[in-house]
């Protein structure tokens, strides 16, 4: 819808379904529950990073770059989608990645990651990532390359528009009564950008709906005022490209800040949260896992009480499309030796009773799930 403004690749499937979850809501009381499927956004690797990858990658193009460079913790979906769909544009990917729970979704991501040609450079910790950035940065200027540079989650302004289409694409699925309009949206919240686009694009489209940001990354990186900032950033930016466009001034108090979810810290998971994936995949049948969805979910299944009697709307951010035999035999040790800890390091005890009591692995259901 934006691309009339800006340069942008097709790399998606629009619109992404909504879908009613009943059995949910019958289990909890609630008087109407929806889904956005953004899981279903490509079969490539789909989730909420394709929308934002539509721009980012247009720019890197037009910059006439042939290298992106990203970071993330070790598991980073981001990452890996950034890789999937940068290499269907000819893009080579270079990820920066630092530390983070040891998990079995962290191993197949980094194997993924390898698999689609990714260059490793390890961080250890969100502090070292600068010093990082700067040697990969003079390595290929050293050898002339041009690259294009994308922060953490693809959430650059750019980036967010693709989720400005997500908020218009939910009025226009509204208008022809696939849904009623919502009281309540619900996203898991990390870098912000889904929120911020979001948000922005439900005001352009005149949506009476209040969108709610489920925290899942410590409250240093992920507050409603950083949310704020980003999302009047891309508001402006939109103002700048078309003077008929008006969206008013984001305020930190215009999001409703849900942060009692993140447990531990990020990438840990909690009893509610691993409740949350099992109830969505035993009576939905969605694919969730415990980092980010699984806690959305968790906090939307509470909030349901504060929207009147109107519809919740859960966005489904995960990836569902299956790259696990692109895995199969590979070795770890093709990886850097900072890697190979996640292969053999043992999972957290707390996490691993959570999982196995609910018939899940990695926060996610298992092919052996019922």
């Amino acid at each position: 819808m934006l691309s009339a403004y800006l340069p942008r690749v097709s790399l998606g499937v629009w619109p992404t379904p909504v879908e009613r979850l009943s059995s949910l809501e019958r289990r909890h009381g609630l008087p109407l529950l929806y889904v956005k499927r953004d899981d279903l956004s490509s079969p490539h690797y789909g989730g909420n990073k394709v929308r934002k990858l539509e721009f980012t990658l247009a720019d890197a193009l037009r910059r006439g770059c042939r290298t992106v460079m990203t970071m993330g913790a070790a598991g980073s979906n981001h990452v890996l989608a950034t890789a999937v769909h940068g290499r269907r544009m000819g893009l080579r990917t270079v990820a920066i990645l630092f530390d983070q729970p040891c998990a079995e979704y962290v191993c197949r991501n980094l194997l993924l990651d390898a698999r689609f040609g990714v260059r490793f450079r390890w961080a250890s910790s969100i502090p070292l990532v600068p010093p990082a950035y700067l040697k990969e940065r003079l390595y290929h200027l050293g050898k002339g390359e041009k690259v294009y540079w994308l922060g953490p989650g693809g959430s650059s302004t750019l980036g967010c528009l693709g989720y400005v289409n997500a908020g218009l694409e939910i009025a226009e699925q509204v208008r022809r009564g696939l849904l009623p309009e919502p009281g309540l949206v619900v996203t898991a919240m990390g870098t912000h950008g889904t929120a911020a686009g979001l948000w922005v694009g439900m005001k352009l489209a005149g949506l009476g709906s209040r969108l709610a940001g489920v925290g899942v990354v410590e409250s240093a990186y992920c507050n409603p005022f950083l949310w704020a900032r980003l999302a009047d950033r891309v508001a402006r930016l939109l103002e700048g490209m078309d003077p008929r466009i008006r969206v008013p001034r984001v305020r930190p108090s215009d999001l409703l800040f849900v942060g009692d979810q993140l447990g531990r810290g990020y990438a840990h998971l909690t009893r509610e949260d691993v409740e949350a994936v099992r109830e969505a995949y035993e009576l939905e049948g969605l694919k969730l896992e415990g980092t980010y969805t699984g806690k959305a979910l968790a906090a939307a299944l509470r909030l349901g009480g504060i929207c009147g009697g109107k519809p919740l709307l859960f966005i489904n951010t995960y990836n569902s499309a299956d790259l696990s035999h692109l895995v199969e035999g590979m070795d770890y040790h093709i990886l850097p030796p900072p890697f190979h800890r996640f292969f053999t390091a043992p999972r957290r005890e707390l996490e691993e009773e959570l999982v196995a009591s609910a018939g899940l692995r990695d926060g996610h259901p298992s092919r052996g799930a019922p």
